[in-house]
């Protein structure tokens, strides 16, 4: 069974950056944890002025 999931990977600005970094590392541990294989498809921003980088990861059962 294959899933896509988007987490927070990111941001424009240093200290959010670190944290956002943080928070991601720690839920991949887990997923990686649960299942086969945890492959980044993409990254990306949304249009306007977010600042948040974006990763969509695809789960493999």
């Amino acid at each position: 069974m294959k899933k896509v999931i988007t987490l927070e990977i990111g941001n424009s600005s240093w200290w959010k950056n670190k944290k956002y970094r943080k928070e991601a590392s720690i839920e991949l541990k887990k997923l990686r944890k649960k299942y086969k294989s945890v492959k980044l498809v993409k990254k990306y921003r949304l249009e306007g002025s977010n600042t948040i980088f974006y990763g969509d990861y695809l789960l493999i059962d």
